[in-house]
C-alpha cells in the first residue's frame, strides 16, 4: 500500500525529438566554441613567445652587452 504514494526522484520519458531542448544545444556549442577560441589565443600567445625568446637568443650585437 505504502509503494502506490511513492514517487521516484528520476522520471523516465520518452525524448521529443520534434522539440529539441535549444537552450542545453546553445550552451554546448558556445561552450566549445568559447574554449576553441581560448586555446586558439592561447596558441598565438605561445607562440609569440617562443619566437621572441628565440630571437632573443640568438642576437649578437656587441653593443648591447
Amino acid at each position: 500500500p505504502f509503494l502506490a504514494f511513492t514517487r521516484s526522484a528520476f522520471v523516465a520519458r520518452k525524448p521529443n525529438y520534434a522539440q529539441p531542448n535549444w537552450l542545453g544545444v546553445g550552451l554546448a556549442f558556445g561552450t566549445s566554441a568559447a574554449l576553441w577560441a581560448f586555446l586558439i589565443k592561447q596558441h598565438n600567445e605561445d607562440v609569440m613567445e617562443y619566437e621572441r625568446r628565440q630571437k632573443e637568443r640568438h642576437h649578437k650585437c656587441t653593443g648591447c652587452s
